[in-house]
């Protein structure tokens, strides 16, 4: 690839000799003003041998390009792949996830023309459990709009996204602000797009991005490090950390309150669970998320009706550790 790249695309890679040749298969590197930087984050398996591999099939290791560290977290794995990026935006992908055929031209396009103010970016993404779920997705019209902010982006579209599986930042943001905290393994992302400082592009059509439905090894399986995220988040709004109108980020911080509550549920915690339920009552009376102050503390009922709407256990799963 002589052409410099509009955007670099990071990838932060464990243990997903499964999936990650798809994957890389599903970006459709060749041709474009693109790369592919894979932060392998201390795999045990084969995933960098079948990175490579991938990328030999493909014809483009010219445009890839394979780091490998101890484990450090995606975090630091993504802030080691920026890094190595050479491009002006970098866009997330996740190794269990996949691109559409349109999703990368469609990408530079959006980028190239994205006015100067917006520092940040979200794509469409659909999830599947099944390949063959995606073949009645379609290209379209780009539909984009601009927020002026992550937290007014988060509260005017609440049917998106918002996460590093399907987000883009301009380099120079993401190396003003220092990049995801490498010492978070969870909502390291949302950490770093509360800072930033500037719009929000929001494609919300067509679908971008193939999001594989939790399993495996995703760490939003692990309630421990999911609430210690929470609570990041939480603590550091009250530092005034974080950019935008006071009213989003008080909606944004409810939402976040709220997800950790019925994650402690889910996980196996209700002691847990209600006491943070009590503690986050006066965030949670936010227009947006009063409903919560009824139905959280209602879960183990509500589960008897809606098991698979309102998860709940009473003790962890076999082999976790509770929080303490």
């Amino acid at each position: 690839m002589t052409e410099a790249p509009v955007l670099s695309i990071i990838t932060p890679l464990y243990n997903r000799e499964w999936c990650i040749a798809d994957c890389i298969a599903s970006i459709g590197l060749a041709g474009h003003a693109a790369e592919l930087i894979i932060a392998d984050d201390g795999s045990k398996d084969q995933s960098v041998a079948r990175a490579r591999a991938a990328a030999e099939a493909l014809g483009i290791t010219d445009q890839v390009i394979i780091h490998s560290q101890a484990n450090a977290g995606p975090g630091a794995a993504r802030n080691r792949a920026a890094a190595l990026a050479s491009g002006r935006w970098l866009v997330c992908l996740d190794s269990d996830d996949l691109w559409l055929p349109w999703t990368l031209p469609t990408l530079i396009t959006a980028l190239q023309n994205a006015p100067e103010m917006a520092k940040l970016g979200f794509a469409q993404g659909r999830n599947f459990a099944s390949v063959a779920e995606l073949a009645a997705l379609t290209p379209a019209a780009p539909d984009i709009h601009i927020e002026p902010s992550f937290v007014a982006a988060t509260r005017r579209h609440r049917a998106m996204r918002f996460g590093a599986c399907n987000a883009m930042i301009r380099r120079d943001e993401f190396d003003r602000l220092g990049g995801f905290p490498a010492d978070l393994r969870c909502s390291e992302d949302s950490d770093l797009f509360l800072r930033v400082e500037g719009q929000t592009l929001v494609i919300a059509a067509p679908v971008l991005v193939a999001l594989r439905r939790a399993g495996h090894d995703s760490l939003t399986g692990n309630v421990g490090q999911v609430l210690a995220g929470v609570d990041w988040l939480l603590r550091h709004d009250e530092g005034n950390r974080y950019a935008g109108s006071a009213d989003d980020r008080r909606s944004f911080m409810a939402s976040a309150a709220a997800y950790g509550i019925r994650v402690a549920f889910a996980g196996g915690h209700p002691r847990q669970a209600y006491r943070r339920y009590l503690a986050s009552m006066g965030r949670l009376a936010d227009a947006h998320t009063r409903g919560h102050l009824l139905r959280l503390p209602l879960t183990p009922l509500l589960h008897l009706i809606k098991p698979t709407v309102h998860p709940f256990r009473l003790t962890p799963p076999p082999g976790t550790q509770p929080r303490g």
